[in-house]
C-alpha cells in the first residue's frame, strides 16, 4: 500500500470527536509512511484557520476541500439538509477518487455512501463503523457485501455483524478508540492546572467533558448534584451552542453545577487534570450508549491520571473493570453520586484505580491503533492472495 484516502463528510476541523478522529487517524497512519490524504467538505462558515494547528498535528498529511451542496444555513429542516450535503459530497469523492486511485491504494472511511460509491471504484476498501443501523438492514447488508475489510469499536458490535449480515469474521478487525497518551499526560499539579484554568482550589471538581447530549447522560450527573456536599462542584465543559444555552437554564437554581461551555481541544487535558474526579454518566436507555460507542474521552480520561467514575455499561466495560474505574448502576443519580463520594472520600482507592487506568490505555494509542490496522491489511491481503493461487 502506497497511499491512503480516508473520507470524512463532517464539518472539519470541529468540536465534535467524529472530527478529531479523522484528524488523528490521518497523522498516525502517516507516521507509519503512508501517502495520506483526507477528503472533506468544503462548507459555509468552516474554521477559518490551520487544521493541523486546531489540532496540534504534524502536516504529514493532505487535507483536501472538496464542493458540496451546503444549505445548513437556510431555514430548512436540518436532515434534508444533511441528505443533500452527504449526497452531493458522496459524488464529489467519487469524481475525485475516480483519476486518482490506483490498485494499490486503500479508501477508508466511516462513511457509508461514499465508500459504497468508492467501492465501484477499488476493491481496497476499508470500513470504521462508528455507528450500528437501526433500520434498512437489508441495504446496509449490501452495503456491507461491497466493503473489503470492516473494522468494528467493540465486541457487541463484531457479534452483531456476524448473526443479522453473515459478515466473515476473517474480514472484521477489532479496534477501540484511543488517545494521544503524552497531550493527556500533562506536567500540571492539580493546583496549577486550578490555577491556570482560574478555578477555586479549594472546592472538590467533579469533571465531565464532552458533548451534552442526552445518552451521554450527563441529566444523571446533574441530577446527582442533589446528593452530594455543598462544597462539591460538577463542572460540566463542551457541547454545541444550543446544548450549552439549553443546559445553564436547566442549572441556573443550582450554584454548584458550573456550564463552562465548548472549549479547544488543546485546553481539555488541564480541565482534566484540574479535577479530583472525571465522570462517564452513560445512559442504558439507548443503544447508542449501552452498546456500541466507544467514548474518545473515556481514553483521554484514563490518560490523565485522574480518577474515573463510570456507568457499569457493557460499551463501557470493553476498557473499564472495577480495578481501573469506579463502575455504577446507571440512570440512578444517587449511586452516581455515591461513587463520586467513594473516590473523594478515599486517597487510596483514586490513587489505586488512576494508576491502573493509565497503564491499562498505554495499548491505546493512534499510533498503535494505526499499526494494527495496517499491518491487519497486510495480513488479510496477503491471506487472500494465497487463497486464489491454483493448489
Amino acid at each position: 500500500m502506497k497511499r491512503l484516502f480516508l473520507i470524512f463528510h463532517g464539518r472539519f476541523p470541529s468540536e465534535k470527536a467524529a472530527s478529531l478522529f479523522a484528524a488523528k487517524s490521518c497523522e498516525a497512519f502517516a507516521k507509519k509512511g503512508v501517502d495520506v490524504i483526507l477528503l472533506v467538505p468544503r462548507r459555509f462558515g468552516r474554521f477559518s484557520g490551520s487544521p493541523y494547528d486546531y489540532y496540534k498535528l504534524e502536516r504529514n498529511f493532505k487535507i483536501v476541500f472538496l464542493p458540496v451542496v451546503d444549505l445548513f444555513f437556510l431555514p430548512f429542516s436540518s436532515k434534508f439538509s444533511f441528505y443533500v450535503s452527504f449526497l452531493s459530497f458522496s459524488v464529489s469523492s467519487f469524481f475525485y477518487l475516480m483519476f486518482r486511485l490506483d490498485k494499490n491504494s486503500i479508501v477508508y472511511s466511516n462513511e457509508s455512501l461514499p465508500l459504497l460509491f468508492a467501492s465501484f471504484l477499488s476493491s481496497n476498501t476499508f470500513y470504521e463503523m462508528h455507528d450500528f443501523p437501526e433500520s434498512k438492514l437489508s441495504l446496509f447488508g449490501v452495503f456491507l457485501g461491497r466493503i473489503r475489510w470492516i473494522l468494528v469499536h467493540n465486541r457487541w458490535k463484531m457479534e452483531r455483524l456476524k448473526d443479522l449480515f453473515n459478515v466473515n469474521h476473517k474480514k472484521l478487525l477489532y479496534e477501540p478508540n484511543a488517545v494521544e497518551i503524552d497531550e493527556f499526560n500533562i506536567r500540571l499539579t492539580k493546583a496549577e492546572a486550578r490555577a491556570k484554568l482560574k478555578i477555586l482550589q479549594d472546592k472538590k471538581i467533579v469533571l465531565y467533558t464532552g458533548h451534552l447530549y442526552s445518552w451521554k447522560g450527563v441529566d444523571n450527573l446533574i441530577a446527582a448534584a442533589e446528593f452530594l456536599d455543598k462544597d462539591i462542584l460538577i463542572y460540566l465543559v463542551g457541547g454545541t451552542e444550543k446544548d450549552i444555552e439549553k443546559t445553564k437554564k436547566q442549572v441556573s437554581e443550582n450554584k454548584n453545577i458550573v456550564v463552562v461551555g465548548n472549549r479547544p481541544h488543546s485546553e481539555i487535558p488541564c480541565w482534566q487534570k484540574s479535577a479530583d474526579v472525571l465522570v462517564l454518566p452513560n445512559t442504558a436507555k439507548e443503544k447508542i450508549s449501552k452498546y456500541y460507542t466507544s467514548p474518545m474521552k473515556l481514553f483521554e480520561y484514563m490518560a490523565s491520571g485522574t480518577p474515573i467514575v463510570a456507568s457499569d455499561l457493557p460499551s463501557i466495560r470493553e476498557i473499564l473493570n472495577e480495578n481501573n474505574a469506579v463502575l455504577v448502576e446507571p440512570d440512578n443519580p444517587a449511586e452516581l453520586a455515591r461513587g463520586i463520594k467513594k473516590v473523594l472520600g478515599d486517597g487510596a482507592p483514586a490513587e489505586k484505580i488512576s494508576k491502573q487506568a493509565f497503564a491499562d490505555v498505554q495499548n491505546y494509542t493512534w499510533q498503535k491503533r494505526a499499526e494494527r490496522i495496517l499491518e491487519f491489511i497486510g495480513r488479510r491481503a496477503e491471506a487472500e492472495k494465497a487463497a486464489e493461487r491454483p493448489a
